[in-house]
């Protein structure tokens, strides 16, 4: 098995102020009522960076202790005491949705037991099931992206004595062959939640997973200070994002393109060139809240919107309507730094002694 050893006390911060981007793009994606003319278009493509960005952390951080042996369980805990306690906050803002919207809304279609159904499938992360489709999703769709990371960690964990660069290879052609196959029967990479394309959660999460891995494995040694080409990287992915592509055959390529090469050459690229420590300090606390943004967005974004139009206001598709949006972005920003102020990092800092708890040490 080959890997690359971890650079000393290494930091990647312009891949923290893409991660901060892709969370910004997804809130405009999932609350259109509140952006007004406003659209990304392609902004989905985020959850495969998101994937790509988690391989290559993931590599970073754990490969030496993962390929030494004997840390699997415990890295199955430390990926849970990661995502957990702000996913209870996600489904406890999508629970907030769903009973205003019982209380509020006449015909709707929560109730009480819909309600306690989500929540029992959704604390367990379970997807959506034939016969069963209502779990955490239904009340915060981005939650359908985490038990697909979540399975990826663990193979990568599980298989990391063995992932030598055939095999990944290997990997990323089979899972590349998946991301084709769903375009051309979808027309779309943005699959993977519905109950009729769920084995496409799998493709773009194996593909972009470990390609970060393999990103790592091929520039994390490699450092430039460069704020100006630093944000030009940042504002590449973007543009990625944003961009509007009419044309179905062109859309078709341009996704498939930049999920299988270009997004991985805009993280090899950002991998090397890192800001100085202002902007530094700026795109690590822009990726360190982008979680908590990506969680909580959709389910407090719609009640905003359901609110303000059951109190009159009218929400159109023009400008000024994004008023209400962008305060909304702010809002998002506090609410997700306090947060990891105030109850994430407190909260696994509490628990992190009690999941592990100290070994003896030998005579």
């Amino acid at each position: 098995m080959a890997h690359t050893p971890a650079p000393a006390r290494r930091s990647f911060q312009t891949l923290d102020g893409m991660r901060g981007v892709g969370a910004f793009l997804i809130v405009i994606r999932h609350n259109p009522a509140l952006f007004g003319p406003i659209r990304v278009p392609e902004s989905f493509l985020a959850v495969d960076f998101f994937y790509l960005v988690s391989g290559f952390v993931i590599a970073h951080a754990y490969a030496e202790r993962l390929a030494a042996g004997g840390f699997l369980f415990d890295f199955f805990k430390t990926r849970l005491l990661r995502l957990y306690p702000l996913y209870l906050v996600a489904l406890g803002c999508g629970v907030l949705m769903a009973v205003c919207y019982m209380l509020q809304i006449p015909g709707s279609s929560w109730n009480p037991e819909r309600i306690a159904e989500c929540v029992a499938l959704g604390l367990f992360m379970f997807p959506r099931l034939p016969g069963m489709p209502d779990n955490g999703t239904s009340f915060n769709g981005p939650l359908w992206t985490l038990l697909p990371e979540l399975v990826a960690n663990m193979v990568y964990a599980a298989t990391i004595r063995w992932l030598s660069w055939p095999l990944l290879i290997a990997v990323m052609l089979v899972c590349g062959a998946g991301l084709v196959t769903g375009e051309l029967v979808y027309g779309t990479l943005d699959i993977g939640y519905n109950l009729t394309d769920q084995w496409a959660a799998l493709a773009r999460v194996g593909f972009s997973f470990f390609a970060g891995v393999g990103v790592y494995r091929l520039v994390a040694m490699r450092e430039i200070r460069s704020s100006a080409l630093a944000w030009l990287l940042i504002l590449a992915l973007g543009v990625v994002f944003g961009c509007t592509i009419a044309a179905k055959p062109v859309r078709a390529v341009f996704e498939i393109v930049m999920v299988l090469a270009g997004m991985p050459l805009i993280a090899a690229a950002a991998a090397i060139f890192e800001p100085n420590r202002l902007f530094g300090r700026l795109f690590s606390f822009v990726g360190l809240i982008s979680y908590g943004i990506y969680l909580v967005h959709q389910p407090l974004g719609n009640l905003l919107a359901t609110e303000l139009r059951l109190h009159g206001v009218r929400l159109t598709a023009q400008l000024p309507s994004a008023a209400y949006g962008f305060a909304f972005m702010a809002g998002v920003i506090v609410l997700a730094g306090a947060l990891d102020r105030f109850y994430d990092a407190p909260v696994r800092a509490w628990l992190r002694p009690r999941v592990f708890p100290p070994r003896p040490k030998p005579a």
